[in-house]
């Protein structure tokens, strides 16, 4: 038996498939994520000191980052690191990993990737109230996020400037309809200042309470008639001469002072306190120079603003609530939660939707995606909603992964269960990962196998004939 045909042939059919292989990488050298194979060699068993041949070995996969290219496409991601997005099949719920992010929608609004596999990630505990088409006034949104957990919190409330009405009476928290709709707007923009500054320092804070003060005015005029009573507060001067009797230029006085946002006045004319009070907690209220006549009246601190943090959150939605309820209008929160998964432990993941109705949150579908690190929001009138969180998966042995073609990979026994990897991939949107083909490299190896291909060939027809020769000389 002529070793050396057997020989060549083994190197005909392990770069026949070497071949096989960098074709297939510069077939691929455009297609999204996809990563390249590497091929490698090893010669076969000795006998007498005579290698018998070449095999190739099973090609590698290399997982290593491709170049990341801006699309400016809303469905576009990409994971600059290690990972995996995960995908399941519709049909039968397989589980599949890819690095290709060129998602889009379906007619439900699921997002899904090219071949239509479910994109999955982890999703909210969505909590409170549906904003309906109702809720036209937003009242303030916010993103909370801290080592643990990330929160969108949206509140939105009927347009009270339509049902807002005249409360109190004269001399006691009397406010026009519109002074009550300023009084809203102040606790409004209290609110939104107070979310923010939570935002920057998540904490549970101080406990809130309210600015007030009290004046106490003499019930009597001065031995000439007059009775003028004058107070300046937050740099204003509100001032009323007599009217009437003095009860009615009291709560003349307090009806004043009530014309300004922010405040509340009410005035007891059997006691002649008058009572100025922030109607935002933890807002400072400054009374100063009250004079009855000519005579100087002692400003008392009744009590002093405080709050912060959640606190002072909660304390200013509770009043800012109550005052549009009771101006006729209604309010709505709705509240998205995400628990963060530990790194290095089995994310829980569910289809991600981008249908606000479906979720729960609203029934205006319209709203546009926005990516923070793989932190999916809807944004929609001002609000930002969190949906979803897109969560990068690794394996102990990426390189053990079956590829199913796609763009898809399945989990094998070598390659280990999926674990979240927060510190090793960063996810982009508006980019997609390129080919991690190296086409210089690939062309190369596609000459150096070729021609060791062809070299290989030669060595064949050489023995053969060195064998035809010999079975002639034989036969002769």
């Amino acid at each position: 038996m002529n070793g050396s045909i057997y020989t060549g042939a083994s190197a005909l059919l392990s770069y026949q498939s070497a071949l096989n292989v960098e074709s297939n990488n510069v077939a691929n050298v455009n297609t999204v994520g996809f990563k390249s194979d590497t091929v490698s060699f090893a010669d076969m068993m000795y006998q007498d000191s005579v290698g018998m041949g070449v095999s190739m070995n099973d090609p590698i996969k290399h997982f290593e980052q491709g170049s990341l290219v801006e699309t400016g496409l809303d469905y576009d991601f990409a994971i600059s690191g290690e990972g995996f997005f995960t995908v399941t099949d519709p049909l039968d719920g397989s589980t599949y990993y890819t690095r290709a992010g060129n998602f889009q929608t379906d007619a439900a609004s699921n997002l899904v990737d090219g071949s239509d596999n479910y994109v999955m990630g982890v999703l909210p505990t969505i909590t409170g109230d549906k904003i309906t088409s109702d809720f036209s006034k937003n009242i303030g949104s916010t993103i909370i996020e801290d080592d643990t957990t990330i929160i969108s919190s949206n509140t939105f409330a009927t347009d009270y400037t339509k049902t807002a009405t005249t409360s109190g009476i004269s001399g006691t928290d009397y406010k026009t309809a519109s002074n009550n709709i300023s009084d809203i707007e102040e606790l409004r923009i209290a609110y939104q200042s107070a979310i923010s500054a939570y935002e920057k320092d998540i904490t549970e804070g101080e406990e809130a309470s309210f600015h007030i003060d009290e004046v106490t005015f003499p019930l009597i005029t001065n031995a000439d008639g007059e009775y003028r009573v004058e107070i300046t507060i937050n740099g204003v001067k509100y001032q009323e001469d007599f009217d009437t009797d003095v009860a009615t230029t009291l709560n003349n006085l307090s009806d004043n002072i009530n014309d300004t946002a922010g405040i509340i006045s009410h005035v007891d004319t059997t006691t002649g306190v008058l009572t100025i009070q922030s109607i935002i907690p933890g807002q400072d209220l400054l009374a100063s120079k009250s004079f009855l006549n000519e005579d100087v009246m002692v400003i008392t601190n009744v009590s002093t603003e405080s709050g912060s943090g959640k606190n002072l959150v909660d304390s200013i939605y509770t009043e800012l609530k109550n005052l549009i309820e009771s101006n006729g209008g209604k309010i709505a929160t709705v509240q998205t939660e995400i628990v963060k998964t530990p790194s290095g432990t089995p994310p829980t993941l569910g289809v991600v939707s981008l249908n606000l109705d479906t979720l729960g949150i609203s029934d205006n579908l319209v709203g546009s995606l926005v990516n923070d690190n793989g932190n999916i929001y809807l944004t929609q009138n001002g609000a930002t909603y969190l949906i979803a969180k897109l969560a990068p998966v690794l394996f102990q042995e990426s390189s053990s992964l079956n590829p199913e073609g796609n763009n898809l990979f399945s989990a094998t026994v070598e390659s280990g269960e999926p674990l979240f990897v927060a510190e090793k991939a960063e996810i982009l949107n508006n980019y997609l990962e390129q080919s991690s083909t190296d086409l210089s490299e690939a062309l190369v190896n596609l000459m150096v196998w070729q021609k060791a291909f062809d070299a290989n060939s030669k060595t064949v027809t050489t023995s053969d004939e060195l064998l035809q020769t010999a079975l002639a000389l034989k036969n002769s």
